[in-house]
């Protein structure tokens, strides 16, 4: 075996295994009401509806509740929702509510800023997964809390 491999003729190889591997017949899989993504989106106003938009676009993917505190926030992210998929989205102001349904896979949060790290500790503990906007915290003990959240219970934050 070479040892003294030029940089070159490593990258020449991994490039030729990596293009191989891509070309491997991928396994058919059925498709099952099990693999749908049941996302809620919480925060309508400003960036949840790119949040909305991203998520109607996304395959196997549901969004089935619009949680704001503002009522015409929740109306006009139901209205934009219900043109594009089938089954229109439960409104909600309270955001406790989402969190208690089963039913809901993951959570993404376009609420103001300083609700990030209390919606994301939140959506954890209740077996949520979350996609935060940025900034995730004020500050480093809020961050600190939210990996804590995410370890304990299992969960996906990004």
């Amino acid at each position: 075996m070479n040892h003294n491999a030029s940089r070159r003729s490593f990258l020449k190889q991994a490039a030729v295994l990596t293009a191989g591997a891509a070309l491997l017949p991928r396994p058919v899989r059925a498709s099952s009401p099990n693999e749908i993504v049941r996302v809620a989106v919480i925060g309508c106003n400003g960036r949840g509806m790119n949040h909305i938009n991203a998520w109607l676009q996304v395959p196997n993917t549901e969004i089935v509740y619009i949680c704001d505190v503002d009522r015409r926030a929740v109306e006009k992210g139901v209205a934009a929702v219900a043109k594009k998929q089938s089954r229109q989205p439960k409104g909600e102001a309270d955001l406790r509510r989402v969190f208690a349904d089963a039913d809901v896979d993951a959570v993404s949060i376009a609420t103001p800023d300083h609700w990030h790290a209390p919606a994301t500790i939140m959506a954890c503990a209740a077996g949520k997964h979350v996609y935060v906007e940025k900034p995730g915290s004020h500050n480093l003990r809020e961050s600190e809390w939210i990996v804590a959240a995410a370890r304990k219970h299992k969960r996906v934050v990004q």
